[in-house]
This record gives structure tokens, C-alpha cells and sequence, in this order.
């Protein structure tokens, strides 16, 4: 009797671990916010660098934003080896799976002619479900437009037709994703640049690389790390765009955000 009673202890012992652990696996992500935020000081804000010598990625992770969205890395040299431009079976693009967090990661491409979607006046463009982490509709105006945030792809729509994949969404503001002001800079700007060039000639590649730079566990990158370059060279830049919107305040660890005074 005394063996079956300490059986049964043991088993709601065992399965009361097990929901334990099952909530937090769930809940992980806010735990480790939580955790972060309030160990800013700690060893623990490192808790996604693989080492302690800086990265690219680290690097740009730290750059302070000026005033100016975008700025070149490298002397705006992208760093592509031999065998990442060689062209073998036409054009291709490979999106990696998201992280434990659920946050996309790199994608790559090789684009062409071949891979652009029909024009939309032929195929509409399917509404966009996705939920990208950290994402929250905020409004910035009284415009239709007047978004704080954009679910913002990585590999253009324009270039693959590729809409709602998580694998390729990230949530960036409207500043980074498609800024509308006189002279302003973003990622459509270097797309569009792409884009007339690929519809150049069915015989163009471009080799292109987008990178959501994020600091810790924070759903919100704090910018996109952009490369490209042409088959015939005459293309190319390699840029990082910082995920900031003027006038607002952003909270990257889960996407809050609040006007600044």
C-alpha cells in the first residue's frame, strides 16, 4: 500500500513538471524579455552572441541612429564570395526557418526576369494575414497610410511573388519599409533599383541578401542588413536600414510604441 501510495505521489509529481514546463515553453518569450529588461546590466543581455568577438551582426546591432535611415556598410561593397554568384539553374530563392522566438532570419536569392510575378493589373495581390512578431496596428495620421508599422517582406513581393510567409515578414516601420518623403531613403529604394534592372534584360541576375538584425530576444529588428550585386557588376550596394520611425519611440522587445515628445 505504502509502494502504490508513493507510485501515485510520484506520478503527480512527474506530470505537475511536466505542465510546469509546458507553460513555460509557452510563455517563453515574455519570460525572457522580462528577464533581459530587467537584467540589462547583467551577462545576460549577451544571451544571443555566439562569442565575444564582435560580429557583423553585433556591429550593426549597436550602430546609433543620426538622422539618417540608411547608411553604407562596407563602402557600400556587398561581400559575396565566387561560388555565392555563380549562376548555375537559373534563379532561386531560399528563406531560412524562423528562430525559437518565431522571428524570421536571413533570406537569399538569386533573382531574375523569370521569378517576378504577373503585374498586379493581371493578379491581385492577396491581403496580407501573416501576424509578424511584435506587430501592432498603430496609427501615425488620419491617412489610410498613416501606419507605424508595415509587415515588411524581406525578399520583395515584387521579385518572387512570395506574400504571406512568415518565413519572409518581419514588423518594420513605414520609415524603413517604404519611406514616402521627398529624397527619403528605404528598402523600396534599393527594390525599385533591382527591379528596373532585372526588367532590363531576361539575361540580368541579381545575387541579393536580406538580414533582420536583432539585439537579444527583441521581436523587433532594429534594422535590415541589405546586399546585392548584378551578374555584370554594374549593380551593387551593400546598406543597413535602421527600423526607426521619426517622432516615435519604440519598444523592440515586444513593439509598443509611443510618440516622443
Amino acid at each position: 500500500m505504502k509502494n502504490y501510495k508513493r507510485g501515485r505521489f510520484a506520478r503527480r509529481i512527474l506530470f505537475g513538471i511536466v505542465i510546469l514546463i509546458g507553460i513555460v515553453y509557452l510563455n517563453r518569450v515574455s519570460i525572457l524579455q522580462k528577464i533581459v529588461a530587467l537584467g540589462s546590466q547583467s551577462q545576460l543581455i549577451n544571451i544571443d552572441k555566439q562569442s565575444s568577438s564582435p560580429t557583423q551582426n553585433d556591429e550593426l546591432v549597436n550602430l546609433k541612429y543620426t538622422g539618417q535611415t540608411v547608411v553604407e556598410v562596407n563602402h557600400n561593397q556587398p561581400t559575396f564570395t565566387q561560388d555565392d554568384l555563380q549562376i548555375r539553374q537559373g534563379g532561386w530563392q531560399k528563406l531560412s526557418s524562423l528562430d525559437w522566438l518565431g522571428r524570421p532570419q536571413v533570406a537569399n536569392a538569386l533573382l531574375n526576369l523569370k521569378l517576378m510575378p504577373p503585374s498586379q493589373k493581371y493578379q491581385a495581390r492577396e491581403r496580407l494575414t501573416i501576424k509578424t512578431p511584435g506587430y501592432h496596428a498603430i496609427k501615425t495620421g488620419t491617412n489610410t497610410t498613416d501606419w507605424l508599422y508595415n509587415r515588411s517582406h524581406l525578399i520583395g513581393y515584387q521579385f518572387t511573388g512570395l506574400n504571406n510567409e512568415a518565413k519572409n515578414l518581419i514588423t518594420g516601420t513605414r520609415q524603413l519599409n517604404a519611406d514616402s518623403r521627398v529624397n527619403a531613403k528605404s528598402m523600396v529604394t534599393y527594390e525599385t533599383e533591382i527591379a528596373d534592372y532585372l526588367h532590363q534584360s531576361k539575361n540580368n541576375y541579381v545575387r541579393y541578401q536580406v538580414a533582420p538584425i536583432y539585439k537579444n530576444v527583441e521581436l523587433v529588428p532594429r534594422g535590415v542588413h541589405m546586399m546585392a550585386q548584378s551578374n555584370d557588376k554594374t549593380l551593387k550596394f551593400n546598406v543597413y536600414v535602421f527600423n526607426v520611425q521619426d517622432g516615435w519611440t519604440i519598444n523592440y522587445l515586444n513593439g509598443n510604441a509611443e510618440r516622443s515628445e
